[in-house]
């Protein structure tokens, strides 16, 4: 089913390989989660449109069957970053994520899947503190509300990089909102592809900046962009 959806909406026919890489995902992800809490989404037509197509998706914005650099902030059980990775295998994936418990079934999805990713436990800012302008493409799924996520994620793209924001309904507000944000990361709205998944299963409003030039000091410590975002 999941082929038939990636072939229908981006014209991509999945291998023998990556349709068992994808099987081998949700079991892993359906028994993990019955003792550590990744998802709320365990049927396989759930699972198939809200987190492996959804995330594929994002491949509308850009290009992405290239060597880029991509950096997954707080990927969580790993979306969107490990299904791109899955369909577009010469993405270099860095995935930072703060919490163990899903550190741990990252670790353990990369044997499983027999795939080649980078996993960083730390918080997305300070992680970015450590690496400025390393990556060409920077994306969260469920980390925060743009202006946020932005501050997060834009200091470690090299000029000309793209961060994508995957977000919801309420995409137009959270744009305005950043609008701060936007001035000041020295970034650019290029494209916003909006589409509703099959089954009816909701609408999704990805967004495509570029980085225009780099700005110094940012980002800010964690207490001080939760006191005043930008």
């Amino acid at each position: 089913m999941l082929n038939t959806y990636i072939e229908n909406t981006l014209g991509i026919k999945l291998t023998n390989q990556q349709v068992r890489q994808f099987d081998a995902y949700y079991h892993l992800l359906v028994d993990y989660n019955k003792h550590t809490n990744l998802t709320r989404i365990t049927s396989r037509m759930d699972a198939d449109i809200k987190h492996f197509l959804d995330s594929v998706l994002l491949s509308k914005l850009i290009d992405m069957n290239r060597d880029l650099k991509l950096c997954d902030m707080g990927a969580g059980a790993g979306f969107p970053s490990i299904p791109l990775l899955i369909v577009f295998p010469k993405l270099k994936v860095t995935i930072v994520e703060s919490q163990i418990k899903r550190i741990q079934f990252l670790e353990a999805l990369k044997k499983t899947l027999d795939l080649d990713f980078e996993i960083v436990h730390d918080r997305a800012e300070a992680y970015a503190e450590k690496n400025l302008e390393k990556f060409d493409v920077v994306t969260a799924r469920a980390l925060g509300e743009l202006r946020l996520i932005l501050e997060f994620g834009v200091p470690m793209l090299k000029v000309g990089g793209y961060f994508i924001a995957p977000k919801g309904s309420k995409y137009e507000e959270e744009i305005l909102l950043a609008s701060n944000a936007i001035k000041i990361l020295n970034v650019k709205l290029i494209t916003k592809v909006l589409l509703e998944l099959p089954e009816s299963f909701g609408f999704r409003a990805n967004l495509l900046f570029t980085k225009i030039k780099h700005t110094k000091d940012y980002p800010r410590p964690f207490a001080l962009i939760k006191k005043k975002p930008l």
